[in-house]
């Protein structure tokens, strides 16, 4: 029988290259990754952009009873945890959400986190409860539209329990998508791409639910700014957002 050697991995060296050059290419791969998330997500009092979107892109936020939850959830976070809803937008399978944190908090997975948390509960129960009554009815406002369908209550409910089995948490059921969209607001550029895109997604090519932003009933921007400086920040561009609420901000 035979002794295993110990064995030290080192960097694959291509053909002409010293072993030393390819130690320096996979340190620098490596200082680029880290570089990439050198920008700090926390920061008290902070403004933050959130992406939320359902696995497997389903489509559960077409009916009013899904659409008030998560509303509802949002609201409740601005009453329990003191956040400033600046801004959101609902559409058929995810959402975007920007907020502003108290001054006394600087981590804002826990406030989403929570809320996707809570309305992830009450999505199973609102399936379990459509499959009892054999019904569930779309908003008049996705009737009409091929771009927006929905899955029967069954093939949802299998959906997100079987997602589960792709995962280590031990949960019974996966609604949210784990890759979620996280970005700390640090300049008016990142602001006004980030309203852009909450204003813009229910009008964009993909999903043409209105013809007007303004008259998509599930996005809110806020009439009133907490603070001077955030109140500065939006008044600077409502010219190039387009919005009755922004527009107000700046009067």
């Amino acid at each position: 029988m035979t002794k295993k050697e110990n064995t030290l991995r080192v960097p694959a060296v291509e053909a002409g290259q010293a072993p030393q050059a390819a130690g320096q290419a996979q340190g620098d791969k490596q200082n680029k990754v880290a570089k990439k998330y050198e920008w700090p997500l926390r920061q008290k009092g902070g403004i933050y952009f959130h992406c939320g979107a359902i696995i497997s892109r389903k489509n559960v936020f077409v009916t009013k009873e899904y659409m008030d939850l998560l509303v509802n959830a949002i609201k409740l976070a601005e009453l329990k945890r003191d956040v400033k809803n600046l801004a959101y937008v609902i559409m058929p399978n995810y959402f975007y959400w920007l907020f502003k944190l108290p001054q006394n908090q600087e981590d804002p997975v826990a406030i989403y986190s929570e809320v996707k948390k809570n309305v992830a509960g009450e999505i199973m129960n609102n399936l379990k409860l459509e499959i009892k009554n054999g019904s569930y009815q779309m908003l008049d406002l996705f009737k009409n539209n091929s771009r927006v369908g929905r899955s029967k209550p069954e093939r949802l409910l299998w959906t997100f329990e079987e997602q589960a089995k792709n995962f280590k948490d031990n949960k019974r059921y996966k609604i949210w998508a784990p890759k979620t969209g996280l970005r700390l607001i640090d300049n008016d550029e990142c602001l006004q791409k980030k309203l852009n895109s909450i204003k813009n997604a229910a009008v964009s090519e993909r999903w043409q639910l209105a013809g007007r932003s303004e008259d998509y009933p599930y996005l809110f921007v806020a009439d009133e700014m907490p603070e001077k400086e955030v109140y500065d920040c939006l008044k600077s561009f409502s010219t190039v957002i387009a919005s009755p609420q922004l527009a107000a901000l700046a009067s």
